[in-house]
C-alpha cells in the first residue's frame, strides 16, 4: 500500500481515536454532573420563602453529607479523566508528528498540575460540606436527594461498564480508570442509602457518611503524591507515558491487582479459591447476607417505647393506633412507621420574652454549684432585671391620658394531653405547640394589663389571676384542638420596673408612715377618751358616794333627834340634866378646869353659879354672880311643850 499524500492528509481534519473520544465524553459527563451539584448547593443560602423546595433540598444535601460525598466523588473521577484526556491528546498529536505535544511532558508536569488541582477541589468539597450532626428538616427533601444520588450512581455505573468493556491495548489506563469510576459509583449509591436512613430518622448514619466523605479525599491525596513524585523522575518515553490513575486504595476496595487475595496468590502462592471451606462460605455468603438483611428489615418493625413517651403507629402513612410504653410490633419500614409522642412531660414557656435572646442568655449562663454563692444574675429583687422579665404598659389613674410600666415574669406550663385523641391532634394538627401557646398567652396577658390600672394589678392576688389566665388559655379552640393541656400559669412577680423600684419603695414607705401616723393618732385619741371616761366615772362614783354619806348622816341625825325627843317627853328634867352633863363633859374635855367651892364668899368674884334660878336657896343671877353684859343665861328656859 502506498503512503497517503501528505498534502491531502494535512488538508483533512484529523480524526481522534476511539479512546480519546471515550475519555472526552466521560470527562464532560462527570464535569457536568459535578457542576450541577455545585450550582444547586448555594440555594441553601436563599432567604425564607424564595424557592422553598430547592432551598430545603440544598440544605438537606449539605447537612446530611450527601453533597460532600457526591461532589468529591464526581470531582475525583473528573480529575482522573482530565489527566487521562491530556495524555490521550498528547499521544494523538505526537502520532501526527506535532512537536508541541510530548506525551512525556503530559505524563509528568501535566499530571502534577491537573491531579494536584483536582485534589485541592476534592479536599475543599469534603471540608466545606462536612456532614452536620442535625436531624433532617424535611423527610421529603432527604428522599428526593437520595433519589437524585441513585440516578447519578446509575449513570456512573453505565460509564464504569463502558470503560470495563473497552480494550486495554487501545487505552492502557482503562483498568485503573474503571476502578476509579467504580469507586465513584459505590460512593454515590452508599450516600443515597445513608440519606434514606436520615429520612427514616436514623441518627447513627452520620458515622458512615463521614467515612464515605473521607474516601475520595484519601484517593485524591494518594494520586497527588504519585503525580508530584514523578517530578523527581526523568520524562518517560512517549510509548511508556501513562496517566496517574493507579491507586492502591482504589485497587484494594475494588478487588484490583493490589487486592489482598491477589497479592497472596501472586507473592505467596496461596490460592484460597481451591479451599472447600472458603468455597462453602462463598456460596453461603449471599444467602446469609440476604437472610440477615431480611431479618434486619423485619426487626425495623420492633419498637421499644420508654415510660415518658407514646407512639403513633402509622401504616402506609395513616395512623391506626396510639401505643403506650413498652415493646410493640408494627409493620416494617417503609410500610409502617412509629411517631413518638410525649407522655406527661411538662414544658415551661416564658411569656412576653424574645426566645432568641432567651436562648442566647441561657447559653451564656454559668453553672452554679449546690454549695456555691448564688451570682447576682439570680437576684429576684425589684432592683435587678432578669432575663425572663417582660415589660407591659398599664393605664394611669390620673385625669390625663398616660401609661405606667410594670415588669412581670410569667410562665405557662403545658403538656400533651394524656388521651389518645390528644396525642393524635398534637402530631397531625400542630407543628410547634410552644409558638402557639406563647402567642395565645401573650395576647391574654397583654389584654389583662391593658384593662387594669397599676394599683389593681399590684393589689390583685396572683393565684386568682393565674387561675383566670389558665382557664381562658385552655378554653381557646386552637389550644383545645391541638391536644394541649395547660397545666398551670405561674406568676413569679409583678412589680414596677427596676429603674422605678426606689421611687415606688419611697411611695410605699410614705404610705406606710402615713398609715402608721394615723394609727398612732387614733390610738392616742382612744387612750385620751378612755382616761376621760375613767375620770368621769370616778367623779360620778365619788359624788354618788358623798351623796349617800350625806343622806345616811341626815338619816342618822333624824334618828337621834327622834330618840332625844322621845327621851325628853318621857323624862324632861332628867334628860336635860343628863344632856347638860354630857355637853359639859364634852366641853370640859377640851378646856382647863377651875374648881369653885360653894363655901367661898359671895363677895369674891368671879363666881359661877350653875344652879338654876328656881332652885331653893339659889341666889338670883344678878345677886350671886354677875354675868357678862349682854350674855344670855347659862341655862335656857325650855318650855315643856316646845321641842328641844
Amino acid at each position: 500500500m502506498s503512503p497517503p499524500d501528505t498534502d491531502s492528509s494535512l488538508s483533512k481534519e484529523p480524526v481522534f481515536p476511539r479512546s480519546h473520544r471515550l475519555v472526552r465524553n466521560l470527562m464532560l459527563l462527570y464535569g457536568v454532573a459535578a457542576l450541577a451539584v455545585l450550582v444547586s448547593l448555594p440555594a441553601a443560602l436563599l432567604p425564607e420563602g424564595v424557592l422553598p423546595q430547592l432551598r430545603s433540598f440544598a440544605h438537606e444535601a449539605i447537612a446530611g453529607g450527601l453533597a460532600a460525598i457526591a461532589l468529591s466523588a464526581l470531582v475525583l473521577s473528573f480529575t482522573v479523566l482530565c489527566g487521562t484526556f491530556s495524555l490521550t491528546t498528547a499521544r494523538f498529536m505526537h502520532s501526527l508528528r506535532a512537536q508541541t505535544f510530548d506525551p512525556g511532558v503530559a505524563a509528568r508536569q501535566g499530571q502534577a498540575v491537573i491531579i494536584t488541582a483536582g485534589a485541592v477541589i476534592v479536599g475543599l468539597a469534603s471540608w466545606l460540606a462536612w456532614p452536620a450532626d442535625a436531624p433532617p428538616q424535611s423527610a421529603t427533601s432527604a428522599n428526593i436527594a437520595a433519589a437524585l444520588a441513585f440516578g447519578l450512581a446509575f449513570v456512573s455505573l453505565v460509564c464504569e461498564r463502558t470503560m470495563h468493556a473497552f480494550p486495554a491495548p487501545q487505552l492502557p489506563e482503562a483498568p485503573s480508570l474503571r476502578r476509579v469510576l467504580l469507586i465513584t459509583t459505590v460512593l454515590l449509591a452508599a450516600a443515597a442509602c445513608t440519606e434514606l436512613g436520615r429520612a427514616a430518622g436514623l441518627a447513627w448514619v452520620r458515622w458512615p457518611q463521614m467515612v464515605l466523605a473521607c474516601v475520595p479525599a484519601a484517593i485524591a491525596a494518594e494520586l497527588t503524591a504519585r503525580a508530584l513524585g514523578r517530578m523527581f523522575l526523568p520524562a518517560p518515553p512517549a510509548e511508556e507515558a501513562r496517566a496517574v490513575t493507579e491507586s492502591i486504595l482504589a485497587s484494594v476496595l475494588t478487588g484490583g491487582p493490589r487486592a489482598p487475595a491477589t497479592l497472596l496468590r501472586s507473592h505467596f502462592g496461596l490460592d484460597f479459591a481451591r479451599s472447600w471451606a472458603l468455597s462453602f462460605l462463598s456460596a453461603a455468603v449471599l444467602p446469609a447476607l440476604a437472610g440477615t438483611a431480611v431479618l434486619c428489615w423485619l426487626l425495623s418493625g420492633v419498637k421499644l417505647i420508654d415510660m415518658e413517651h407514646r407512639g403513633i403507629d402509622e401504616r402506609f402513612g395513616a395512623p391506626v393506633a396510639v401505643l403506650g410504653p413498652g415493646l410493640h410490633l408494627i409493620a416494617p419500614w417503609p410500610f409502617g412507621r412509629m411517631r413518638s409522642v410525649e407522655y406527661g412531660a411538662i414544658h415551661a414557656v416564658p411569656i412576653g420574652v424574645d426566645q432568641s435572646a432567651q436562648d442566647t442568655e441561657a447559653g451564656s449562663e454559668e453553672q452554679v454549684g449546690a454549695e456555691a454563692t448564688p451570682p447576682l444574675s439570680l437576684n429576684r429583687l425589684w432592683e435587678s432585671a432578669h432575663p425572663d422579665q417582660a415589660q407591659y404598659l398599664v393605664p394611669s389613674t390620673g385625669t390625663a391620658e398616660s401609661f405606667q410600666s410594670v415588669s412581670t415574669e410569667i410562665y405557662v406550663l403545658y403538656r400533651v394531653g394524656l388521651t389518645d385523641s390528644a396525642a393524635l391532634q398534637s402530631v397531625y394538627t400542630l407543628a410547634d405547640p410552644e409558638s402557639l401557646i406563647k402567642a395565645a398567652a401573650s395576647r391574654l396577658v397583654l389584654r389583662y394589663f391593658n384593662s387594669r390600672t397599676l394599683d389593681a394589678v399590684l393589689g390583685a392576688r396572683r393565684e386568682n389571676v393565674a387561675d383566670s389566665l389558665r382557664d381562658e388559655l385552655q378554653g381557646q379552640s386552637a389550644i383545645r384542638g391541638a391536644g394541649i393541656d395547660i397545666v398551670s400559669v405561674l406568676i413569679e412577680e409583678i412589680h414596677p420596673p427596676a429603674g422605678a423600684a426606689a421611687a415606688y419603695h419611697a411611695v410605699q414607705a410614705a404610705e406606710i408612715n402615713a398609715s402608721a401616723s394615723i394609727s398612732n393618732e387614733i390610738g392616742r385619741a382612744r387612750r385620751a377618751a378612755g382616761v376621760a371616761r375613767q375620770e368621769a366615772h370616778q367623779l360620778a362614783t365619788a359624788a354618788d358616794a358623798h351623796a349617800t354619806e350625806i343622806t345616811d348622816a341626815a338619816e342618822a341625825d333624824a334618828y337621834r333627834f327622834n330618840a332625844d325627843h322621845r327621851a325628853y317627853i318621857e323624862g324632861r328634867q332628867s334628860f336635860l340634866l343628863e344632856r347638860s352633863f354630857s355637853k359639859l363633859e364634852a366641853a370640859l374635855a377640851r378646856s382647863h378646869l377651875t374648881l369653885v367651892d360653894h363655901r367661898l364668899s359671895p363677895d369674891q368674884r368671879p363666881i359661877i353659879d350653875l344652879r338654876s334660878a328656881s332652885a331653893p336657896g339659889a341666889t338670883p343671877a344678878g345677886a350671886g354672880a354677875a354675868s357678862p353684859a349682854g350674855a344670855p343665861p347659862l341655862t335656857p328656859e325650855i318650855e315643856p311643850d316646845e321641842p328641844y
